[in-house]
């Protein structure tokens, strides 16, 4: 059975051409998980999700599921086994994995997604689906709407007259390599509920956004790490804000767009001034909707153009970023639930980037924010990883002490802003 794919996730192919595009999630739970309930759960879900066990063929764009037997999906493990190690291949395997490690007392799952199939908040919907499947909750009703069509739709309605994309002169930031033994790192860095609330007070104080504060810190780090005063950093933007909410629909997709804000770093500003700045950009490239000129085209290219001219043309459109930034936000813990178990923890986090590549992800749970990514390089790469995550958590804190917000006495300048 053939599954057709949208455009977004011919996108994600392109850009994660180098390297399998997983996201990774980690939970960890109060006992130990009922193993045939699960890939029981695992069939279920496939009723509502069935290219979880299909193969992505990149020549077509589509999901082929030859069969659906959950021993692929499901793999048990003794502690302290790590599959962070296995062979990910979505062109020719199914499009999650979930491994269960066993421990003396407790089972942690940590689950794979390719991010050819979902985005970061699609991958949450799929947990979700399947820990509803894990309480045999009824799923006859629930179906996964995939289409960017009807999203298109919305957004046009709200954007009616879209400007036409204009490419940002890009500044873009490259991190330092350094030689030694390549392995995978995973590194993580926490705030916890009571510095996270001090967080989401301040913001919303200053009326603005947790993404918009980390992103400056991201471009601060950046700044004093490398000198750089301008820095080009993607910003994720989930069109499904846009569209209505059906409860008896999941999104299981690819639904997010990228906008590339030019950020200028005054370094004598306070840091409120850095965030309010990164709130401005990103205000101003939602006022434009130029992601949805560049979405429109993009969708008539996947119903028109023959797969190698998309990729060509695409390839034109789209550019990998050396370092990104993904924010799977909040984890529902009422939609998490597992019958019986009790999820002591859980950490999303993004793709294994090679340095000196790197992609930094926010996941927040039970009010405690980590910040994490995961990288292929040396010890040093590492080192220099936790070094921008430890930049991050030190700018936030102190930005979290600020009592009374006020508004900069001079307006912040916007780089290089088309208009």
């Amino acid at each position: 059975m053939y599954y057709r794919g949208e455009v977004l996730d011919f996108v994600n192919m392109l850009l994660t051409a180098d390297a399998a595009p997983l996201m990774r999630s980690r939970l960890v739970f109060s006992s130990k998980i009922d193993i045939e309930r699960l890939k029981a759960a695992v069939l279920a879900s496939a009723q509502v999700v069935p290219e979880i066990f299909g193969r992505y063929q990149a020549d077509h764009n589509r999901f082929e599921v030859l069969a659906q037997q959950p021993d692929d999906i499901v793999i048990e493990a003794q502690s302290p086994y790590s599959p962070e190690n296995f062979d990910f291949d979505f062109k020719t395997g199914p499009q999650l994995r979930l491994f269960v490690i066993h421990h003396d007392q407790y089972d942690v799952l940590q689950a794979f997604m390719s991010h050819l199939l979902a985005d970061s908040v699609g991958f949450k919907e799929y947990l979700y689906l399947l820990a509803k499947a894990y309480n045999y909750d009824d799923l006859s009703t629930v179906t996964n709407e995939r289409r960017l069509r009807p999203v298109i739709t919305q957004l046009q309605r709200q954007f009616s007259r879209p400007h036409p994309h204009a490419d940002l002169p890009m500044n873009t930031v490259k991190l330092p390599h350094y030689q030694g033994i390549n392995l995978r790192h995973i590194g993580h860095i926490m705030l916890t509920s009571k510095q996270f609330m001090r967080v989401r007070q301040v913001a919303k104080a200053q009326d603005v956004g947790i993404s918009e504060a980390i992103l400056a810190a991201y471009a601060k780090a950046l700044q004093v790490l490398t000198g750089h005063t301008t820095i080009t950093l993607p910003c994720p933007i989930d069109f499904r804000h846009f569209t209505p909410a059906d409860e008896t629909k999941t999104r299981v997709t690819n639904l997010t767009g990228t906008v590339y804000l030019n950020i200028k770093i005054d370094v004598d500003a306070p840091f409120a001034a850095l965030v309010q700045h990164v709130h401005d950009l990103l205000s101003a490239e939602r006022d434009r909707a130029a992601f949805l000129y560049r979405l429109t085209n993009l969708q008539k290219m996947n119903h028109t153009m023959p797969i190698g001219l998309m990729r060509k043309m695409t390839r034109r459109w789209v550019a990998q970023q050396p370092l990104s930034y993904t924010n799977f936000g909040v984890i529902d813990q009422q939609r998490l639930q597992f019958h019986g178990l009790t999820v002591v923890n859980c950490v999303f986090s993004g793709a294994f980037r090679e340095n000196p590549l790197m992609e930094i992800a926010a996941s927040t749970f039970a009010g405690t924010c980590t910040l994490s990514f995961n990288s292929i390089g040396s010890e040093r790469d590492y080192q220099l990883g936790m070094k921008i995550l430890e930049n991050i958590q030190a700018q936030l804190l102190v930005w979290s002490q600020t009592s009374i917000v006020t508004a900069p006495a001079q307006p912040v300048q916007v780089a290089n802003q088309a208009h």
